[in-house]
């Protein structure tokens, strides 16, 4: 079991480790130490963490619940407050969108009409000079206060008052006027007179009979200041800001408070003026959505968009929650101060109740200083710790008593005995234990198999200690070589619990079993050895070529198998009786010893039938050499009782690498090989492949 050899298990003379047998009493008041002080016992084990009171713990899950709760209704309310503000603000967003799309609305409709009122006008005066055209749109449209200037384009798309030099036929609002008949404002586009960005209000020009005249267009360059270029500039709010979004396909801003994005692709459907519009985690406690107000204009189609930032529109809301956080941090104070006091007074008498029962632990009196005639809980607990310290007291006896018996026996025996708990600590060991390993049976105690034993020899009787864990009882034998051969048989057996349901330890069972070993290995060779030759028998051969073949599969090497047979040997018998056989064989068998190598292995198997295992061969030309050598032997005479007898040999030799046959199949392929030769004229021997012999179908019959 031990990586240290262990010695042969003598008992102890009397009286021996006194000492440690006279320091159990005071031993069985240490073990109960940590019951009764968990702090003193973390610090023994070297856990020096420190423990908060019962008062503490109490005062802060109190205060901890309180400051939850008070969390959570100041959360609901935040959530609450935010979410009505929201709403208001939405609402009053709304107001102010509306009223202002309403305004421009009412403004662009007011141009339009002046547009209107000059198209009739017009009508019967599109061939007339560019002066004449001038001063008709000049009574009926007021310039520049409406438009930045107006125009008179024919029904080809000429721009009359340019002098005919401008088209503007390929644009879409000219295309749908003819179409349509109807007044058209366009969406943000470059003039083809001097370049500028602006929007065309387009009025058709119709005869008597409805016939398509050409158009009077009204140009606002919004470069200048009108009431297009206005809304950009009207905040909303202290900090936000409008954005007007054309209709169509594709949309376009009309007016950004950035005029760079003037005619920039905008959405069709929740526009934001390029504002993120992304709500926080907590949206309620660090707003960051902007409130977004949208109206579409009755005249145009267009939707105005008004923006007011988060950071404007929820100040109040952030004032409001830094006024309440302040108000909570002073409440969860004055009840942190007000909580620590009550359960300070309430708990003190259990806090007396602490130091008695610490003091225990040294003074198994103590207790007697306990007030049992409280009524409380606390009352119940005093009356009965002393109840428990008196019952404690008698099973200490009991238990030393019971612990002085059983070493009493235990060190009397020389096996090792000991108990381990469910972590693999020693709680029980013999005196043996000291013997065998050269330590305290007292110091022996809280260690770990693993420290006792080293890693390589833990983990080798591993598995059999987690099957005790499992509840079945291991055993096993471990064999030892230094400083002599020795062997010792461990047993684990499982500790269960009072009720038989769990287990909680094993024990221990260490003997030397090194007499019985050694009486097993030598009936097991003499069971292997032909008792005339001294030669390994069939069962050896058996035994030894399995683990040959082993071998030779793990490590690719070239296995030869000879197998032999004496020629004219049954008429030895027959002439000079079975003595003179058996003398024959045993000469024979020591004549063959010389021929193999030192690690090859010669075996009998029955008669005059012998076998060769040579392994790890380096060529054929090792078992060739072998062969010849053996039939050289052979043909010597051999002088038995006077009388020259002459025997010869026939012999087969099957070669194998790796895990090519079994051994049954190896024995096959040599046999067929030494019946092959004793076919073609005896005294020689036949060698080859063992596989190439199977595939032949090679057997006895051949």
């Amino acid at each position: 079991m031990s990586s240290r050899p262990p010695r042969r298990f003598n008992t102890a003379p009397d009286g021996q480790h006194g000492a440690e047998r006279r320091a159990a009493r005071r031993q069985s008041t240490e073990d109960i130490e940590p019951a009764l002080d968990p702090v003193a016992a973390g610090k023994r084990h070297g856990e020096r963490k420190s423990v908060l009171s019962l008062k503490a713990r109490i005062a802060v899950r109190t205060t901890a619940f309180a400051a939850v709760l008070g969390a959570g209704i100041v959360l609901a309310s935040l959530h609450a407050v935010h979410g009505d503000l929201r709403a208001a603000l939405q609402e009053q967003q709304d107001s102010v969108v509306k009223l202002t799309a309403l305004q421009m609305d009412t403004a662009i409709e007011g141009r339009m009409l002046f547009l209107e009122h000059a198209a009739p006008r017009l009508a019967g005066q599109m061939d007339a000079s560019h002066a004449d055209l001038m001063a008709i749109l000049q009574q009926s449209v007021p310039i520049p206060q409406s438009f930045s200037r107006v125009v008179v384009v024919n029904q080809h798309g000429e721009l009359l008052t340019s002098g005919g030099t401008i088209q503007v036929a390929d644009r879409a609002y000219f295309r749908e006027a003819v179409r349509s008949r109807q007044p058209v404002i366009t969406s943000p586009l470059r003039s083809r007179e001097d370049g500028s960005t602006g929007i065309v209000f387009a009025v058709p020009i119709l005869s008597k009979d409805s016939s398509f005249l050409g158009l009077v267009n009204g140009w606002i360059d919004l470069a200048d200041g009108n009431f297009l270029t206005e809304i950009a500039h009207s905040p909303v709010g202290a900090t936000g800001y409008y954005c007007l979004v054309s209709t169509g396909e594709h949309p376009v801003y009309v007016q950004h408070h950035d005029q760079s994005r003037i005619g920039q692709p905008a959405r069709a459907v929740g526009e934001t003026c390029g504002a993120t519009a992304k709500s926080s985690r907590f949206e309620f406690l660090t707003p960051t959505e902007p409130v977004i107000a949208r109206y579409l204009m009755p005249s145009t189609g267009w939707e105005l968009v008004g923006v007011l930032p988060a950071d404007e529109a929820f100040q109040p809301l952030r004032a409001m929650q830094r006024r309440l956080l302040r108000l909570s941090g002073i409440a969860v104070a004055i009840f942190v101060a007000l909580n620590w006091l009550m359960v300070w007074h309430l708990l003190s008498p259990l806090t007396r109740l602490r130091a008695v029962v610490q003091q225990s632990v040294r003074d198994p009196a103590a207790y007697e200083r306990l007030s049992p005639g409280r009524r409380d809980e606390i009352g119940v607990l005093s009356r009965a710790f002393a109840r428990l310290m008196r019952a404690l007291a008698e099973r200490r006896e009991q238990l030393y008593r019971s612990e002085q018996r059983l070493r009493a026996v235990t060190d009397t025996l020389p096996s090792l005995l000991a108990s381990v708990d469910l972590q693999g600590r020693y709680i029980f060991n013999n005196l043996a234990y000291e013997k065998a390993f050269g330590l305290p049976v007292a110091q022996l105690h809280g260690m770990t198999m693993r420290e006792l034993l080293g890693d390589e020899q833990f983990e080798r009787i591993r598995p059999y200690l987690e099957q005790a864990y499992e509840g079945k009882v291991s055993t096993f034998e471990t064999e030892f070589e230094q400083p002599e051969y020795h062997c010792v048989e461990t047993t684990f057996r499982p500790e269960w619990n009072a009720e038989g349901s769990q287990v909680v330890g094993v024990h221990i069972h260490v003997q030397d079993v090194t007499a019985r070993r050694l009486e097993a290995n030598r009936l097991a060779r003499l069971s292997q050895l032909d008792h005339l030759t001294q030669l390994l028998n069939r069962n050896g051969f058996e035994a030894r070529l399995a683990q040959a073949v082993r071998d030779s599969g793990e490590s690719n090497r070239l296995l030869a198998l000879c197998y032999l047979d004496l020629d004219r040997f049954k008429a030895v018998n027959d002439s000079h009786g079975h003595d003179a056989g058996d003398q024959l064989l045993q000469i024979f068998a020591r004549r063959l010893h010389g021929c193999v190598r030192e690690h090859d292995a010669v075996c009998r198997l029955g008669g005059d039938e012998f076998a060769i295992i040579a392994e790890d061969v380096a060529g054929p030309e090792v078992p060739r050499r072998i062969a010849e050598a053996v039939l050289r032997a052979v043909a010597e005479p051999f002088l038995i009782d006077g009388a020259r007898l002459e025997v010869g040999a026939s012999i087969g030799i099957a070669l194998v690498r790796g895990r090519a046959l079994s051994p049954r199949d190896l024995t096959r392929c040599a046999d067929a090989l030494l019946y092959r030769a004793k076919a073609r004229g005896r005294a020689r021997f036949e060698m080859e492949w063992a596989e190439a012999v199977m595939d032949s179908g090679l057997d006895k019959s051949a």
